[in-house]
C-alpha cells in the first residue's frame, strides 16, 4: 500500500515538473478549458437566478375567490372552515364585502359616480396563496375551489407565469446542450495534448516497455495530467465567474438604487462550483484515458510490427 501510495506520489510530481517546465502551454491549456466552461455557467448563473426571481413573483399570485352576493354568513364560515383545512394553502384572508366598500370608498382617486350608488356592489371574498408555485398545481387549485358552494368566480393570472417557465425550460436545454459541445471540444483539446506529451515521449515509454513497464505504469501520469489541467481549469473557471459577476453586480447597483431594489448575483455558489470542478476534472481525466490508450495501443502495434 506504502509503495502505491509512493507510486502515485511520484506521478503526480512528475506531471506538477513537466507543468511548471512548461509554464505558458500549460496556463493556456487551463485558460481554454477555463473560457469553454465559464460560457454555460453564466448563462446558467443568469436563468437561475431569472427562475429565483419567478418563483418569488408567483409566492405573491394570490387566487382571489369571489362569493355570490346572495350567500349567507353560515356559508361564508362554512368557506372559510373548508379554506383552513385545506393543505394545499398557506394562508387566505377575507375581505367582506363591507370592509371592501369602505376601502374603495376612501381612495382618493374613486370616481364620484360611486358615491351615487345606494347599495354596495362590492361581494365577499377571500384571497389565498397556495404553498406551492407551480402554474399547473395553483391551476388545478383554482379550479377546486371554484367548485364550492357560496363561490362566485374564482380567479388566477398564470399565464406570464406558464410563458416563462417555458422559456426557462428552453433556456436550460439551450445550456445543455452547448456545454455537450464544449465538453466534446474540452475532450478533443486535452486529448490532443496529452497525445502530443506522449509523442515527445515516446522513445521513454518504449524504453520503459523494454523493462516490463505495465500498460498502467505508462498511463498514470498522463492521466493524472489531464486531471490536473481539468482542476486547474475549473479553479480558474470560478474565478473568472467571480469576476464577471462582480463587474455586473458593480454595474447594476445604480440601476437598483434608481429602483429601491437589492437586485445582485451571488458570488458564491456552492452546487455550481463542485459541479464546474467535477466536470473539469472528469473530461480531463476521460480526455487524457481516451488519448493515452490510443497512443500506447498504437505505439505496441508498431514495435510488433518491426
Amino acid at each position: 500500500m506504502k509503495h502505491l501510495l509512493n507510486y502515485h506520489a511520484q506521478a503526480i510530481r512528475l506531471v506538477l515538473t513537466r507543468m511548471r517546465n512548461n509554464q505558458f502551454s500549460s496556463f493556456m491549456i487551463c485558460l481554454v478549458i477555463a473560457v469553454a466552461m465559464c460560457i454555460p455557467s453564466l448563462f446558467y448563473v443568469g436563468v437561475d437566478h431569472i427562475s429565483n426571481l419567478t418563483n418569488h413573483m408567483q409566492d405573491e399570485t394570490e387566487i382571489s375567490l369571489f362569493i355570490k352576493f346572495d350567500t349567507s354568513a353560515e356559508t361564508v364560515s362554512g368557506i372559510d372552515i373548508l379554506l383552513a383545512k385545506n393543505e394545499a394553502i398557506k394562508q387566505f384572508r377575507l375581505v367582506t364585502k363591507d370592509e371592501a366598500w369602505r376601502k374603495l370608498k376612501a381612495k382618493s382617486d374613486v370616481n364620484n359616480a360611486v358615491y351615487d350608488l345606494t347599495k354596495n356592489p362590492l361581494p365577499d371574498a377571500f384571497f389565498i396563496q397556495a404553498k406551492s408555485t407551480d402554474p399547473e398545481t395553483l391551476e388545478k387549485l383554482r379550479n377546486e375551489l371554484g367548485n364550492i358552494k357560496g363561490v362566485e368566480q374564482a380567479l388566477l393570472n398564470t399565464e406570464w407565469a406558464k410563458r416563462l417557465a417555458t422559456i426557462l425550460a428552453l433556456g436550460n436545454k439551450i445550456i445543455l446542450f452547448i456545454a455537450i459541445l464544449l465538453a466534446f471540444a474540452l475532450l478533443v483539446i486535452i486529448g490532443n495534448t496529452v497525445r502530443m506529451q506522449i509523442l515527445t515521449q515516446k522513445d521513454e515509454i518504449e524504453v520503459s516497455q523494454l523493462m516490463g513497464a505495465t500498460t498502467s505504469f505508462i498511463r498514470t501520469p498522463f492521466l493524472y495530467a489531464g486531471i490536473l489541467y481539468g482542476l486547474f481549469g475549473g479553479l480558474l473557471t470560478i474565478l473568472m465567474i467571480e469576476i464577471v459577476i462582480q463587474i455586473f453586480n458593480l454595474s447594476v447597483t445604480k440601476i437598483s438604487t434608481l429602483y429601491s431594489s437589492n437586485f445582485s448575483l451571488n458570488l458564491f455558489n456552492a452546487n455550481l462550483f463542485c459541479i464546474i470542478i467535477g466536470s473539469a476534472i472528469l473530461i480531463g481525466w476521460l480526455g487524457s484515458y481516451l488519448a493515452v490508450t490510443r497512443s500506447v495501443a498504437s505505439i505496441n502495434l508498431n514495435n510488433n510490427n518491426r
